[in-house]
């Protein structure tokens, strides 16, 4: 997944870099708190699926198609990933974490 970011800022494709680098913090959080995440529902991981890879051999252009497919999946708004993505701050250590870096 940081390929896809590493891919989407090169290309300045700001809302695919954005949702992915949530996406990648979200499932950090649900690292160190999923018993916390499974408890409001909120897991992403289970509902992620297989990532399409990207690898060196493809083309920058086959590399985006890949990417924007992935990303239409998973931002389409009946998507769980990104319904608990929007909503992830009804756990209370994501919430409070999230507040603290504000600062």
């Amino acid at each position: 997944m940081a390929n896809y970011v590493l891919i989407l800022t090169k290309h300045e494709l700001k809302l695919q870099s954005a949702f992915f680098e949530q996406l990648i913090d979200e499932l950090v959080y649900e690292l160190y708190f999923p018993e916390e995440i499974k408890a409001a529902g909120k897991e992403i991981l289970h509902h992620l699926g297989e990532l399409k890879p990207i690898h060196d051999s493809l083309t920058d252009a086959e590399k985006l198609s890949i990417i924007q497919s992935e990303f239409d999946r998973l931002y389409d708004p009946n998507h769980p990933v990104r319904n608990n993505l929007e909503t992830l701050d009804s756990v209370e250590e994501v919430r409070i974490i999230r507040e603290a870096l504000k600062r």
